[in-house]
């Protein structure tokens, strides 16, 4: 029997809008002659739909598409452009009293707790804007709740690029939310103001902190205790690390973030369970209701959350279209869902959660249903497994090239883990909300916090040892965005074609493999060229990378803290093998004219002639004789030197007319060898 590819009328307008809305990232000027393209491009489309001219059918179609990709353009443009009363668009005294209010706690650790806020005045002026705000946390600090107000003369400084090739651009990410600038707070720089109390106002903060107090004084374990909080109130962060990086590193860490997975195990849950309101009158109207209100009750319960606003979203959608008589259509409400929640918030398009969950259900849609052809089991418990399989391929086929090449990792093993913990996941799931309810009306049994406590610690070591066989997990994979997309193109003509075998439809395929042929050759044809030496910065360590061809070689002060910096140095760039070698004065002088000057150096050889001078752990040396002996190109100061001295060797620099480059406030330095 010939499988029918999932439609939706609204497949190509959402794709043509979408297109429009990625465009808009990469015009980053905003203008009216935007606004009068748009317009202009809409009245040409309504214009040349009322001329009765067959072969401007082809032009009216054209017309049609470009005014989707216009609405995706504009829309997104409007939404992240600046408006004239932004806190930063106007002539400000620096000094004066801003009223800012907490819009929601981020983190908390014990020398900080961020916050995202929005400046309400500034002086006598009302402005608007979102900032990233610090407070320096001590032992007996109290910490700011949501809509609190704080009233401080602290500056606002832009938030910083990454100092690294390869590391995580905070400030790229706090964009998304339109957040540019951030303050950092203590006591002696700000006064937060009483917040008013109600009673009678029940917050989701109240609710999460009665609900804690009431886990937390349960006869459970720690990590147990913890377990509860991540699946029920999504805080993944009151999980060990350790736990978290055991189930990343055995590709099941979707099991810990509550999202798509959770509430689509809630929805089926509860499908069966009210089931028997299908045999009375709007039976299937008030089983619908029913869901809702579940969904949305535990969204509020779990303070909204992006992960599970998106995720309730787009199963309210689902649901909704089952639930109609002309509906089940699951592709199509899908769609209808990922149009409304890029519309209602368009900072989610750019967001990894919601481009994962997505991906994963468009995976299962289209490519579980031509993976459970290739093998139909009779036996029922070899056809649950095979199906459980057929899932877990779709998604993880689907999300594969996006997470490799935002973790530049591959679980070779998530089949295995997922096939021995999906199957009692469901379970365990309501074994937790089960507990949960419990504590909150009465106390757990201790038994039943024993048998809790085994099982949890029984599936922390399962996926513990599966997270050990490192053997199996593939790290270091570089891919960039082209190849990316490439691989996402030839998943989506693999699918049309399994749909519809044609020869017609071979020859996309190969265009797409020719074309990712010649992007891979090109990229390491580019990447051959490369011969590099780069300067990275690390506070209190020093860290030498050359990066020549598929080679990376480095020098590091100190191997467990400068791992990170050059684990994702090497990550963002093609390679074959990385190399540690300890810093040596001679093969760096030898190799690369790099003369090290370190803290004990007081003896200087005046037969060398060095190019680049590298300054760490804060030298005692005259550097006024340094560099009348030597004249280097460059004088650099890494992160293992005081940032007073910096200033220094700075001046003394400029009036020598050498080039100082100092990597705490200029970043990493790449010198093209």
């Amino acid at each position: 029997m010939s499988l029918k590819l999932p439609q939706s009328p609204l497949l190509l307008p959402v794709c043509l809008f979408t297109i429009g809305a990625v465009a808009s990232f990469y015009f980053p000027s905003f203008s009216s002659t935007w606004v009068l393209s748009g317009i202009g491009i809409l009245f040409l489309s309504l214009l040349v739909q009322f001329i009765p001219i067959s072969f401007l059918n082809f032009f009216k179609t054209l017309f049609i598409y470009c005014l989707f990709i216009a609405a995706g353009f504009l829309y997104f443009k409007s939404y992240y452009s600046v408006p004239s009363n932004h806190f930063s668009k106007i002539n400000h005294d620096t000094e004066a009293i801003k009223v800012i209010e907490i819009i929601r706690p981020i983190r908390s650790n014990s020398f900080s707790n961020s916050y995202y806020g929005w400046i309400r005045s500034w002086g006598s002026e009302t402005v608007e804007g979102k900032i990233l705000i610090h407070q320096a946390s001590k032992g007996n600090t109290k910490s700011w709740q949501k809509s609190q107000k704080i009233l401080t003369k602290a500056t606002l400084t832009p938030i910083q690029e990454p100092l690294n090739p390869g590391q995580f651009s905070y400030k790229n990410y706090l964009a998304n939310f339109r957040i540019a600038y951030e303050v950092k707070l203590d006591t002696t720089n700000c006064i937060p103001l009483e917040m008013e109390k109600d009673p009678s106002r029940i917050t989701a903060e109240t609710i999460k902190k009665v609900a804690y107090s009431k886990i937390e004084s349960s006869p459970l374990s720690k990590t147990s205790q913890a377990m509860i909080k991540a699946l029920v109130f999504a805080d993944r962060d009151s999980l060990e690390g350790e736990v978290v990086e055991n189930y990343t590193n055995a590709g099941i860490i979707h099991l810990l973030a509550l999202s798509g997975l959770h509430v689509g195990l809630f929805v089926g849950i509860l499908i069966v369970i009210l089931g028997p309101l299908l045999r009375f009158r709007h039976g299937k109207l008030l089983r619908t209701l029913f869901i809702f209100s579940f969904l949305w009750g535990f969204a509020f319960l779990v303070g909204f959350p992006p992960s599970v606003t998106r995720s309730v979203t787009m199963f309210s959608f689902i649901v909704m279209g089952r639930s109609i008589h002309f509906g089940n259509n699951t592709f199509h409400y899908t769609i209808l869902s990922f149009i409304v929640l890029i519309l209602c918030y368009p900072p989610y398009l750019r967001s990894l959660g919601f481009q994962l969950s997505y991906l994963a259900v468009f995976g299962i849609l289209l490519l579980h249903p031509l993976l459970q052809r290739l093998w139909s089991p009779r036996w029922w418990i070899l056809k649950k497994y095979w199906e459980w399989t057929t899932v877990c391929l779709a998604a993880q086929f689907a999300v594969s090239p996006i997470s490799i090449y935002y973790f530049h990792q591959f679980p070779s093993l998530f089949l295995i883990s997922n096939l021995l913990i999906l199957p009692i996941f469901s379970g365990f799931l309501i074994f937790c909300l089960s507990l949960f309810v419990i504590q909150m009306v009465y106390t757990i049994p201790s038994q039943l916090a024993l048998i809790f406590d085994s099982f949890v610690t029984t599936l922390n070591a399962c996926v513990g040892w599966i997270a050990q066989q490192e053997a199996f997990l593939y790290k270091g994979i570089y891919l960039s965005l082209e190849t990316t997309l490439l691989l996402y193109g030839f998943l989506s003509v693999l699918v049309l074609w399994g749909y519809k075998r044609t020869y017609l439809r071979l020859l996309p395929m190969g265009i797409v493999l020719l074309t990712l042929y010649f992007q891979l050759t090109s990229e390491f044809r580019k990447n051959s060229l490369v011969n590099s030496l780069w300067i990275l910065h690390k506070h209190q360590e020093s860290v030498v990378i050359h990066h020549q061809g598929l080679a990376i070689k480095y020098y590091t002060s100190h191997w467990e803290t400068t791992q990170k910096g050059i684990e994702d140095f090497s990550n963002s760039r093609l390679h074959r093998r990385v190399k540690e070698h300890p810093f040596n004065k001679s093969d760096l002088m030898e190799s690369y004219k790099m003369l090290l000057v370190e803290q004990e150096d007081s003896l200087l050889n005046e037969h060398l002639n060095p190019d680049y001078i590298l300054l760490r752990e804060d030298p005692k040396i005259n550097l006024d004789r340094l560099l009348n002996l030597y004249k280097p190109k460059i004088l650099i100061s890494d992160g293992s030197n005081a940032p007073w001295n910096a200033e220094f060797w700075l001046q003394t620099c400029l009036k020598k007319g050498i080039i100082f480059h100092d990597t705490r406030s200029q970043g990493a330095l790449e010198i093209n060898l």
